[in-house]
C-alpha cells in the first residue's frame, strides 16, 4: 500500500496554491472613512450654458502678396507673437532699400545746407566787422544777411524733406513687416482659411484662431432668481459633463446682461470660467447653479468618497464585519450609487437614497477597494460598531 503522506502534502500545496489569488483578494483595505451629514443649504437651480472663448478672431493680411509659409493646421497651439504665415517680402525688400537710399539723400542735403549756411554766418560776421570799420556799402551788408536767411530756409526745407524720406522709411518697414503674419493672442486653430501660393489681399483671413486659456460661460437665469446674484463677483458652482469627476469648476460672475428674453424671461449672464488644467475646451454643454432663495435639510457627503465608473456615481459605505484571526478586520465595503445634486466647498449634495444621515462612506484608500472587500478602519467613530457596540440600523449591510 501507497504510503499517504507524500499525497496529503501534495494535496495541501495544490490547495494552498489555488487558495493564494483568493487569499491576496480579500486581503483587507486600510481605509478613513466620514460620515454622511444632513445640513441645512441654500437650495439651487440648475440652468444651462456653454463655455465660450473670451477671444475669437479670424486672423487677416494686412498687405496684399502670395503665401509662402503656412504650417499650421486645425487644432495646433499657437502663442502669441508666433508666426502664423509669411507672404513673399521681396518687393517689400526692395521698396525698404530705396527708401534707405532716400532717406540717406535728404541726410546728406541737410548736411549740406548746414554747412551752407554756417559759411553764410560767417561772411556775415566778416560784412558786419567791416561796416563798423566804415569800408563796407550798405548793398554788400544786405546781400550777406540776405544770403544767411536763405541757406535757413534751405535748410528747413532739407529738413522737412529728410523727415517725410524717414516718414516713408517706417512706411516701407511696416509693410515688410506686414508680410509677417503674427498671432494676437494665445490659442489654438480652429480653422484654416487659405493655403500655400495663394494670393491675399488686405483683410483676407488667413485661419480663425481662439483662446483656450481665457474662457467664459453664458448662462440663461429666470428673472425671479437673477436678482440673488451678486453681480460683483460672486461665485457659480458649474458642472460640466464632458469632464466626468474633473468637470466642477468654480466660476465668477463677470456681468449680468440687463435685457431678458421677451418670451423666456431669462437674463443672460457672463461667468469668468478658470481653465488652468486646459480640460475646459469652447462649445462644452454646463450646467450652473443658481441660488433659489430657499433653504432645506440636504443630505452631504465628502467629495473624496464619490467615485465615479461606466454606470455613474458611487460610494462604498463601511458596513460592519469581523473576521475569525483577524482582530483588525472591523468593517466591509459596500457600493452605493448616489445622484449628485450639487458641490459646495469639500461636500458634495446628494439624494436620499441608499445612503443615509450617519451612513460611513469610505473617504481615503477607496480607489483601489471592490465589493464586499474586508476593511481596516482608521478612524472609527466613538461608539460605532467599528469601534464596539452594535450597529445602527443604517449601517447595516444587505
Amino acid at each position: 500500500m501507497m504510503n499517504p503522506t507524500p499525497w496529503r502534502a501534495l494535496s495541501a500545496m495544490i490547495v494552498l496554491a489555488l487558495a493564494a489569488p483568493i487569499a491576496v483578494a480579500q486581503y483587507p483595505a486600510l481605509v478613513v472613512v466620514d460620515a454622511a451629514q444632513v445640513e441645512s443649504l441654500a437650495q439651487l437651480r440648475e440652468v444651462n450654458g456653454q463655455i465660450r472663448s473670451v477671444r475669437r478672431s479670424r486672423v487677416a493680411a494686412q498687405v496684399d502678396g502670395f503665401v509662402i509659409e503656412l504650417n499650421l493646421r486645425e487644432g495646433d497651439a499657437v502663442k502669441a507673437g508666433q508666426t502664423i504665415a509669411r507672404l513673399d517680402p521681396e518687393i517689400a525688400e526692395l521698396d525698404v532699400a530705396e527708401a534707405s537710399a532716400a532717406v540717406e539723400a535728404a541726410e546728406g542735403s541737410v548736411a549740406e545746407k548746414e554747412a551752407l549756411l554756417e559759411q553764410a554766418n560767417r561772411d556775415l560776421g566778416r560784412y558786419q566787422a567791416a561796416d563798423r570799420g566804415g569800408s563796407l556799402s550798405v548793398t554788400e551788408l544786405d546781400s550777406a544777411e540776405t544770403n544767411v536767411r536763405t541757406s535757413e530756409a534751405e535748410l528747413t526745407q532739407a529738413k522737412a524733406e529728410l523727415a517725410s524720406a524717414r516718414a516713408d522709411l517706417a512706411r516701407e518697414q511696416r509693410l515688410l513687416r506686414d508680410k509677417t503674419i503674427i498671432a494676437p493672442f494665445t490659442g489654438r486653430v480652429v480653422a484654416k482659411l487659405t493655403e500655400l501660393g495663394e494670393w491675399v489681399t488686405p483683410g483676407d483671413p488667413i485661419l480663425e484662431l481662439v483662446s483656450i486659456d481665457q474662457l467664459e460661460a453664458t448662462i440663461e437665469v429666470p428673472e425671479r432668481v437673477v436678482g440673488l446674484l451678486d453681480a460683483d463677483g460672486g461665485p457659480v458652482t458649474l458642472r460640466v459633463p464632458a469632464l466626468g469627476l474633473e468637470g466642477e469648476v468654480q466660476a465668477t460672475i463677470h456681468a449680468i446682461i440687463p435685457l431678458a428674453d421677451e418670451l423666456s424671461r431669462m437674463f443672460p449672464v457672463r461667468l469668468n470660467v478658470p481653465n488652468t488644467s486646459g480640460l475646459l475646451k469652447p462649445g462644452m454643454s454646463l450646467t450652473a447653479f443658481v441660488p433659489t432663495g430657499t433653504s432645506q435639510p440636504t443630505l452631504t457627503v465628502h467629495k473624496d468618497a464619490v467615485l465615479r465608473d461606466d454606470a455613474g456615481e458611487f460610494v462604498y459605505m463601511a458596513v460592519p464585519h469581523s473576521a475569525e484571526g483577524n482582530p483588525a478586520i472591523n468593517g466591509q465595503a459596500i457600493p452605493a450609487r448616489i445622484t449628485r445634486l450639487y458641490g459646495f466647498g469639500d461636500r458634495v449634495a446628494i439624494r436620499p437614497g441608499q445612503i443615509e444621515d450617519g451612513s460611513l462612506v469610505l473617504i481615503e484608500g477607496n480607489e483601489r477597494v471592490f465589493p464586499t472587500q474586508t476593511l481596516i478602519i482608521q478612524n472609527p467613530p466613538p461608539g460605532s460598531p467599528f469601534a464596539g457596540g452594535a450597529a445602527p440600523e443604517h449601517a447595516k449591510g444587505g
